[in-house]
């Protein structure tokens, strides 16, 4: 039998914010770092604050499963019902004291991303959604910021991204930032793509993207926000999300083409110094 809906919301919204506390007790205390990947940290109370948010969500759902990113073993990304936390969305600001870190809670019922939350707990803000019903934070509605059409709504964009991944997918998404920063307004590494997706729900930024490897983790819950919001997420080639090949885009769905053409530009070019003029002639 398939659960509630607003149940598991409730229940996600309850963990992420019990989460949050505890994240927030632990901020600035020093620990044993680990080493996960390039660029990529687990703090001491991410293991913590998973345990606490797991804790709350089998309490109410003893039987589900789950897809955990501080995971010490193999794990079924297929099991179903299932649970998709990312503890600490932001680990590397958390690590040095950076406010921009959130709790990321998805639950997916067969092929179904059903329910979306994602906490920032410096904030108190609570972004989240049910699949076909409308996107919030706390308790008001949000919406993509679509405000204009045609080039205007590139060159007037304010865009966010991460840098993570390997040397060569970091190269990559510096090839990218080099043209996008010069056609758009501004662009703002985030250091949290959980929080990216859901500012762009927001309306405070217009297109996210990270050309690297992202995990589901990282952008179940806020794709869930986001397509209730009115906005867009693909992969790099704008296929589906589910088929993460050369990393995400996320958009207010009006300057969606744009981005995707530039990516692809991008990801097909060597390196040179005629690189921005070869995006430039690509795109336009």
């Amino acid at each position: 039998m398939t659960a509630d809906p607003r149940q598991v919301l409730e229940t996600a919204q309850l963990a992420a914010r019990a989460g949050g506390q505890l994240a927030l007790a632990r901020l600035g205390q020093t620990g044993y770092e680990k080493r996960k990947g390039p660029r990529d940290v687990q703090v001491p109370a991410a293991l913590e604050i998973q345990a606490r948010v797991v804790d709350v969500i089998r309490a109410q759902f003893p039987n589900d499963h789950f897809l955990l990113e501080e995971a010490d073993g193999p794990q079924d990304e297929r099991a179903d019902p299932l649970w998709i936390i990312d503890p600490l969305d932001g680990s590397l600001n958390y690590l040095h004291g950076i406010p921009v870190f959130a709790i990321s809670i998805a639950y997916r019922v067969g092929s179904r991303y059903l329910v979306g939350v994602v906490y920032d707990p410096c904030r108190d803000e609570l972004f989240h959604a049910i699949d076909g019903g409308s996107a919030f934070l706390n308790e008001r509605v949000i919406t993509v910021d679509a405000f204009s059409d045609g080039r205007e709504a590139w060159e007037q964009a304010v865009l966010g991204t991460d840098w993570r991944g390997s040397d060569e997918q970091i190269r990559k998404a510096l090839r990218l930032a080099r043209f996008v920063a010069v056609e758009t307004f501004q662009i703002i590494t985030l250091g949290s793509p959980a929080l990216g997706l859901c500012y762009v729900a927001a309306g405070r930024l217009h297109g996210y993207y990270g050309l690297d490897t992202l995990k589901l983790w990282d952008v179940a819950a806020g794709a869930v926000i986001l397509k209730a919001a009115g906005g867009i997420l693909t992969n790099a080639q704008g296929a589906s999300w589910r088929q993460p090949e050369d990393g995400y885009l996320a958009s207010n769905n009006i300057i969606h083409g744009w981005m995707n053409r530039i990516a692809m530009t991008v990801l097909s070019l060597p390196g040179s110094p005629l690189e921005a003029a070869a995006v430039k002639d690509n795109v336009e």
